[in-house]
């Protein structure tokens, strides 16, 4: 059985992947901790990685912040294969946003209750699409590590990454709004509606692309 270890979105859990059904697989699941103060994205990837068996052959799969957390891991690891979906390969790829706060770091202003408030505001722009689902997602919300999210962000907004690591394989919704599609540097497989939720509501097709990839490794 092939290892797999799963890093969901920014002060999410396992529960993002509960849809996620791969052939042949043990799934591990990475659990957050809370950044350093102005911790980087490579030395917070680092730690993260510390929950990784790299003596074993493994898969990383990363969804949004975790999907960058992967990209710096597989830089370090060298796993058989990467996937991110709904995230970001380079940092240039970053909204405009997210580029304005490097220069006027407001974000440092904000505690853990903005950001967990923020995202019920604006559920429709991450793909939420029911009542149940948002009642989910705050739940795996509040159970992300204290002072955790204007830490997460920081490491997001001073990221600086150009180089692709290899074996990446990097799925997208065109209808994402948070990592909007037209910023990509090119994108390996495109879900046509895919939102930023799209491991929920899109799980079929992503669990298609993924398995057909893990089957080229035999």
């Amino acid at each position: 059985m092939l290892n797999v270890y799963c890093i969901p979105g920014m002060g999410v859990n396992e529960r993002l992947f509960r849809n996620l059904n791969l052939n042949n697989c043990t799934i591990h699941h990475i659990k957050w901790v809370t950044p350093y103060q102005n911790e980087l994205l490579p030395n917070y990837a680092k730690r993260l990685s510390q929950q990784i068996d790299s003596n074993q052959p493994f898969v990383l799969l990363g969804v949004s912040f975790g999907g960058m957390c992967s990209v710096e891991i597989a830089k370090q690891l060298k796993p058989l294969k990467t996937f991110i979906i709904s995230s970001n390969k380079f940092h240039s790829e970053l909204p405009f946003k997210l580029s304005f706060w490097r220069v006027l770091p407001l974000y440092r202003l904000f505690r853990d209750g903005f950001y967990k408030n923020a995202v019920v505001l604006t559920k429709k722009q991450f793909g939420i699409v029911t009542e149940e689902q948002m009642a989910n997602f705050r739940k795996m919300l509040n159970e992300a590590p204290e002072n955790y999210y204007s830490r997460a962000v920081h490491c997001i907004v001073k990221w600086k990454n150009e180089k692709r690591p290899e074996n990446l394989i990097h799925i997208h919704g065109t209808l994402d709004r948070v990592l909007p599609y037209y910023k990509l540097k090119g994108c390996d497989y495109t879900i046509k509606g895919g939102s930023h939720f799209m491991i929920i509501n899109k799980a079929e097709e992503i669990n298609a692309i993924i398995n057909i990839e893990l089957e080229k490794l035999k």
